[in-house]
């Protein structure tokens, strides 16, 4: 296999390895780092001819080039849809897609990546990644003054997560249990979870500051994700943690990282994974490599965790055979013509071939209505999805009201759940504290007015906030509205 160039490119700084691919091993033969000069950022055509020079430099010969995005120049959302099979999820993956983006699917380039099936889940989880055509537009551009072929366009931290992922394919663990995989880049720190041989959720965000000032920060983002999770996945538990960067970065990090989760950490060197060979030599920082390796790998082994905008996920075209069967038929018809004699079989050839191409038209039209039946059968069950869900901003807006911005009580978080029997369409878990016991007797009272609701209090208890005292805890039942019966027809005056 020719060698190939993978490259990851941020907006003022690109950096790459040249490696041999092949369907085991990834061998490194390059790398190189280069700061993306002020004139040439955002600007195709003058990027891709110092790109040229830059890899000339670094004595890179590869034309085949597969780019890594930073995770934020994407958008990654996570979607639940109806149960249906490999063959139709493309499909309705792009059609939810159109219903949750505010740009029109015609100006965005998008891939997917299916989840594990959840326990008591009646659906299919993905995880879409979306990216500007205009940006995939301006990869060609510059791609084209380096004189480079495209064969791929992914993200940095999905990219990096692959390589996590290689590291532990022979590890087994709960399917509550999840890897945290943290890789910085200077102040740019991306954090992905993963389990089950999958990627659940990424994220990317800048940090400045002190190391302890960094290190608060990336554990904040780190616990956002890790709730933000556990509503898919229950008791979700962190069970290693990954730190891809150089080891003194990573100092704080590593220490603090043990005692939030208590479990182990592990410094990852990308050049040091199973399947790649280093022939280059040591690269520092390496974190910035992770992502260009990772694309290497999922490359060589089409693994189930890659994105990729050029070749993503496609429903299964299948086969059309309707012109060789109206060629059989026309043939049929013209050797019968051919071989009558007289008028009679002259007719019987003619009728013959009329009946022939009418049933031709009508086994078309029926197999035609069976194809569409499936996609509209997939637009139903998306159109029931949503319509079963609730509009949580809506109750949580009549929540809020419903408190009159007192200064007396507080929420502290609200958890949000489906219904769980044909009385209940879902559920709300409000957890917060109050200045009084009546003040929270108060809020209890006004929720169990409503009739569309039930309320279970928990018992109030002291809190940590002197100003504070109660901490109380309110499960709330949103019942589903009864159904009125039917009027009964009015009864008709006797006529005098």
């Amino acid at each position: 296999m020719p060698e190939i160039l993978a490259i990851d490119l941020a907006e003022h700084r690109v950096c790459g390895v040249m490696a041999d691919v092949s369907d085991k091993t990834v061998r490194i033969v390059k790398s190189f780092a280069a700061d993306v000069p002020e004139d040439a950022a955002g600007v195709p055509p003058l990027l891709g001819i110092w790109l040229a020079e830059t890899l000339k430099r670094a004595g890179i010969s590869a034309r085949q080039v597969l780019i890594g995005l930073p995770r934020e120049d994407v958008v990654v959302r996570h979607l639940e849809l109806p149960q249906v099979d490999d063959v139709e999820l493309p499909n309705i993956v792009r059609f939810q897609a159109a219903t949750k983006s505010t740009v029109p699917l015609d100006q965005l380039a998008l891939d997917y990546l299916p989840l594990p099936q959840r326990p008591g889940f009646a659906g299919r989880d993905v995880l879409l990644v979306t990216v500007p055509q205009e940006r995939i537009g301006k990869l060609y551009g510059t791609a084209l003054a380096a004189g480079l072929e495209v064969v791929s366009v992914g993200v940095s931290s999905v990219s990096t997560a692959e390589i996590v992922l290689e590291a532990e394919a022979n590890v087994s663990r709960a399917a509550n249990e999840i890897s945290l995989v943290v890789s910085r880049h200077g102040d740019r720190i991306e954090i992905s979870l993963v389990g089950q041989g999958h990627l659940y959720f990424s994220h990317s965000t800048q940090v400045a500051g002190q190391p302890d000032q960094i290190t608060s920060q990336v554990l904040s983002e780190v616990s956002r994700a890790v709730i933000a999770l556990g509503k898919r996945v229950p008791n979700v538990r962190v069970a290693q943690t990954w730190l891809v960067g150089s080891a003194s970065e990573n100092a704080e990090l590593t220490r603090a990282a043990h005692e939030r989760f208590g479990c182990e950490v592990t410094q990852i060197d990308p050049f040091q994974v199973p399947g790649v060979v280093n022939s280059a030599g040591a690269a520092d920082p390496y974190a910035a490599f992770a992502g260009p390796i990772g694309q290497l790998l999922g490359h060589s082994r089409q693994t189930a965790a890659a994105v990729d905008f050029l070749n993503p996920r496609r429903p299964v075209v299948k086969k059309d055979y309707t012109q060789h069967k109206r060629w059989a038929v026309a043939a049929a018809v013209g050797f019968v013509l051919i071989s009558a004699y007289g008028y009679r079989a002259l007719r019987m050839a003619s009728l013959a071939g009329e009946v022939a191409e009418m049933k031709s038209q009508l086994a078309e039209k029926k197999k035609t209505n069976e194809d569409m039946k499936s996609r509209v059968d997939a637009v139903t069950r998306v159109d029931q999805w949503v319509a079963s869900q609730v509009n949580w901003l809506n109750e949580t807006q009549q929540l809020t009201e419903m408190m009159e911005g007192t200064e007396r009580r507080y929420l502290r978080r609200l958890q949000f759940g489906q219904g769980t029997t044909n009385t209940v369409r879902g559920s709300i878990t409000a957890t917060g504290s109050a200045k009084e016991r009546t003040d929270v007797e108060g809020l209890n009272a006004e929720l169990l007015e409503r009739s569309d609701t039930d309320i279970e209090a928990q018992p109030i208890k002291p809190g940590k906030d002197s100003e504070f005292p109660f901490d109380f805890q309110l499960d709330i039942s949103l019942k589903k509205p009864t159904p009125k019966p039917p009027e009964k027809p009015a009864a008709e005056k006797p006529k005098a």
